[in-house]
């Protein structure tokens, strides 16, 4: 059996993460922060999309340094899924790092149905090839791409596995190929990151980040209006006529009554994130820049550990953000039991 080039079955990367093992491409790892860079070595999101008659595939991996775990149980595991609404299948990973193949089973499907092989959070990976056992394997269809940026809740930090975090369910809800760039502890709003996002060709973007300018990365409701200005800049310099959804801070519970170092509760940084939203769109005339509000969308008894959500809390985020992805594509949401609307119909989404 001969090894293929894995690089048509990958999806959730930019072109880099092929070459280089990280969602940013090399240029920016050499300029941003050391964390933002280690960050961007975690595989959030990324998968091979595999369709054809094969029972199974060998994949050729080499394993590297382990990564900060996003959730205390997170799989050293390869997770197989048909579809977000269905089961998944963990197939466990060689404990010490270093080239490895792994025997994955495929589920029976037909064989023009995709499935997914979500490649471990928990250690620094690389697929260096794949191999069909019994059967044809062609690559996943392309989908229209979406590129997110956001800190660990948008990385999917607390949900169990991969393929659970909120951006992951929206895209599979919408057929979409999400590019996945948020960086756990280091999303700042970096015009360098934005760049990123502007040159990614997407179809479609997201942002939600701001919950770490409270304590971790502290700064002021002035400065969160100010980078939120400039990051939408960038963005809308490569990507000028694409929808862009914001989704605002998340509700934290020991935050929003409290002032930080720098005098600002968390409830003030998600206003002035608000405020120049509305602020942008309105004066740049952006009817496809869209606002969703963060401080309803995830209860406190969804939010795993007092700040980030569980799979439940990622349910819910990804029930709030979908519809609005979905009007700024011209498509139709659909609930997580494949009705239209469903509970996504709760939740605000304002135009600026």
């Amino acid at each position: 059996m001969d090894r293929e080039d894995a690089s048509p079955f990958v999806r959730g990367v930019l072109p880099s993460w092929v070459r280089e093992g990280s969602r940013l491409p090399g240029e920016l790892c050499r300029k941003l922060p050391m964390d933002t860079v280690r960050a961007a070595r975690i595989a959030a999101g990324v998968h091979l999309a595999f369709r054809g008659s094969v029972t199974a595939v060998e994949l050729a991996l080499t394993l590297g340094q382990k990564t900060t775990v996003p959730a205390p149980a997170a799989p050293h595991a390869l997770v197989v899924r048909r579809g977000a609404r269905t089961p998944s299948v963990r197939v466990l990973l060689p404990a010490l790092p270093g080239e490895c193949v792994v025997h994955v089973p495929l589920p029976d499907r037909a064989p023009d149905e995709v499935v997914k092989v979500y490649l471990p959070e928990t250690v620094e990976v690389r697929v260096d090839g794949v191999v069909a056992v019994g059967g044809t394997l062609e690559p996943g269809s392309p989908q229209p791409l979406w590129a997110v940026y956001g800190d660990s809740i948008t990385q999917g930090w607390s949900a169990s596995e991969p393929g659970l975090a909120w951006p992951s369910l929206v895209a599979e809800r919408l057929g979409l190929d999400l590019v996945n760039l948020a960086f756990a502890g280091a999303a700042r709003g970096e015009v360098l990151a934005a760049d990123a996002v502007a040159a990614s060709g997407a179809a479609a973007v997201a942002i939600a980040w701001g919950t770490n300018a409270w304590s971790s990365l502290p700064t002021d409701a002035d400065a969160v209006a100010q980078t939120t200005r400039l990051f939408l800049t960038a963005v809308r310099q490569g990507l000028p006529q694409v929808p862009l959804v914001v989704v605002s801070p998340l509700l934290r519970p020991d935050a929003e009554r409290k002032k930080n170092r720098f005098g600002a509760t968390h409830a003030e940084m998600r206003t002035a994130m608000e405020a120049a939203v509305r602020d942008f769109a309105r004066i740049n005339g952006d009817a496809q820049l869209r606002l969703v509000p963060g401080a309803d969308l995830v209860p406190t008894d969804e939010l795993a550990d007092g700040l980030h959500p569980g799979d439940t809390g990622h349910r819910s985020l990804a029930d709030a953000v979908a519809p609005a992805v979905a009007e700024g594509l011209g498509l139709v949401a659909t609930a997580p039991d494949g009705r239209h609307g469903g509970t996504a119909t709760r939740h605000a989404t304002s135009h600026p």
